[in-house]
């Protein structure tokens, strides 16, 4: 007896497992082996084609188990659109399909792909490459051979059937995002992603810390942060030069002990004492 599917997936689970308790079920729904997982991950084949196939003389199952390279539509949820995308990559341990241009971007505006569940997909254009996966058409097809040519001929029929149905195809190629011009009007800052702001920053030159808001505002121009200001900590860092003990514009009360001490070993005076009696000593005050 084949499991009644609109009866949900417990219904299933039960003929499977024989078991009326929910601990038993989800037992065996999280712990199932591949080849069960694989069975379950399976989508409808699109109505239509299958009815376009069958007066050219092929009959299709009603859904097969979705694969890498399948053009499907998503027909439930929040992806639901008019169009056909190609399945980019398939987590059986999850239960998850990810399909190209279905994406979403975290805080920090890295973009990645939006998990969803084999259910909300149609088939529009399947993959016959394989050749294990035309073991489901001879199910249904015995007296057909499936040789390349015959498959190449069912591959171009599903072809010509989503032109017809959804339009041309694009093939989405993921590239990078270009860096826009900064020194450009036109560039459209609030559009941008943090990492880009920041690149952009990087390439003027400007401190490329804090929040998004201030790093647009910098990149306009709203509120320049010097070079200057760069540079005065980067030398502090690398040390302050000692100043010319001999000028009377030398100002030690702004020195500090160290420097102070350096100053009187290259007069051969006296370092001991405090910071007041340092300063007296250079001043000639006192030995």
């Amino acid at each position: 007896m084949a499991p009644d599917r609109r009866r949900g997936d417990n219904y299933c689970m039960r003929i499977i497992m024989s078991s009326k308790q929910p601990r038993k079920q989800r037992l065996a729904h999280y712990t199932a082996p591949n080849h069960r997982r694989h069975r379950e991950m399976s989508a409808p084949i699109d109505r239509g084609l299958r009815k376009r196939q069958l007066s050219r003389g092929f009959m299709y199952p009603r859904a097969i188990p979705v694969r890498k390279g399948d053009r499907v539509m998503i027909v439930r949820g929040e992806g639901k659109t008019g169009s056909a995308s190609k399945i980019a990559k398939i987590d059986r341990k999850a239960r998850k399909v990810y399909v190209e241009g279905f994406t979403y971007f975290k805080s920090d505006g890295t973009e990645l792909q939006r998990p969803i569940d084999a259910s909300n997909l149609v088939i529009i254009n399947p993959d016959w490459s394989d050749v294990r996966r035309r073991k489901l058409l001879n199910r249904v097809n015995e007296s057909i051979e499936w040789t390349d040519e015959v498959v190449s001929e069912l591959e171009a029929a599903e072809d010509e059937y989503e032109i017809e149905t959804l339009g041309p195809f694009e093939e989405t190629e993921e590239e990078g995002e270009e860096t826009p011009d900064e020194g450009s009007d036109e560039v459209d800052y609030d559009s941008m992603t943090v990492p880009l702001l920041k690149e952009a920053l990087k390439e003027q030159g400007l401190p490329v810390s804090g929040k998004k808001a201030e790093l647009i505002e910098r990149l306009k121009g709203e509120t320049l942060s010097p070079i200057e200001e760069t540079e005065e900590d980067t030398s502090e860092e690398e040390g302050e030069e000692t100043p010319d003990e001999g000028s009377d514009e030398v100002d030690y009360d702004s020195m500090t002990v160290p420097l102070l001490k350096e100053a009187l070993k290259e007069q051969g005076l006296p370092v001991g004492g405090k910071k007041a009696e340092l300063i007296e000593r250079l001043k000639g005050g006192g030995k």
